[in-house]
């Protein structure tokens, strides 16, 4: 069925911008000896004066780009390129699925204990859900202390080391979705820092199991940001057989296949 044309009006037969604006109200023919100085008395009158201006505009306007200024202008930005994993680094299809059937089962049974209202008491009192540092010298004790002073090289006497806690389930149940969130973002900070280790390893999958979903769009991005990070580290090991290796993998496959960051995944 082909597109009616617009309605036009009785008065007006004899112009294209008569008859556009005549769809909402008549217009008069401008005269040939129209003055558009004198304002108008009438809407009438008003009208014809719009009528005459819009014959006054070309049909096509050109512009004249100093192409120079263009190329000055903006700054290009790169889309993050995803590290792939050296040969052999990766696991299998089998494996990928098996992670994700264990990861599954696990978050079907924090599902059941917070519909259920049977979530275990805190062994230890938590920090609030803003203090970082706080929650720094919970999740690693003093070790993180420690490492930024090897990294500075201090010679100051270093204190006895001081064990953070695991993520145990009576621990992360009791935190808040948005303290959750804030968790998995300061871990990120820190891995930038200093670099992966064991424990971090299972504070991510801890709280990648707690993390609700819908994700929201911040918290989708910090654990994009997280996956890329350690694939970057995963790419430079030394070694198929180096022990982070594992858990790396584990937090990719989660992060790109659970979370469907399908773009993260490996093949």
């Amino acid at each position: 069925m082909p597109y009616p044309g617009p309605l036009t009006s009785m008065n007006d037969s004899d112009s294209g911008d008569d008859n556009l604006l005549s769809q909402a109200l008549p217009v008069g023919k401008v005269p040939d000896n129209y003055d558009p100085s004198v304002p108008p008395a009438s809407a009438e009158e008003y009208l014809r004066h719009v009528v005459w201006e819009a014959r006054q505009c070309k049909e096509v306007v050109t512009v004249d780009v100093d192409r120079k200024k263009l190329k000055k202008l903006g700054a290009v930005v790169k889309k993050p390129v995803k590290e792939n994993a050296p040969v052999g680094y990766a696991p299998s299809a089998q494996t990928q699925k098996d992670l994700l059937s264990a990861f599954s089962k696990l978050r079907t049974q924090i599902a059941a204990m917070r519909a259920s209202g049977e979530i275990p008491n805190a062994p230890v009192p938590l920090p609030g859900i803003k203090k970082r540092e706080e929650w720094c010298k919970f999740c690693f004790g003093n070790s993180f202390q420690l490492a930024l002073l090897n990294k500075a090289g201090s010679t100051t006497p270093k204190p006895e080391l001081i064990e953070g806690h695991q993520p145990l389930l009576s621990i992360v149940l009791n935190i808040k979705q948005r303290g959750i969130e804030n968790l998995l973002e300061w871990h990120a900070q820190w891995l930038e820092v200093l670099g992966f280790s064991k424990p971090q390893g299972q504070w991510f999958y801890a709280l990648l199991a707690c993390l609700e979903k819908p994700v929201t769009p911040e918290s989708c991005s910090q654990i994009r940001h997280i996956a890329r990070m350690c694939a970057k580290i995963r790419a430079s090991l030394d070694s198929a057989d180096h022990p982070d290796l594992p858990q790396l993998n584990v937090i990719i496959c989660i992060v790109a296949r659970y979370f469907n960051q399908e773009d993260l995944a490996d093949g």
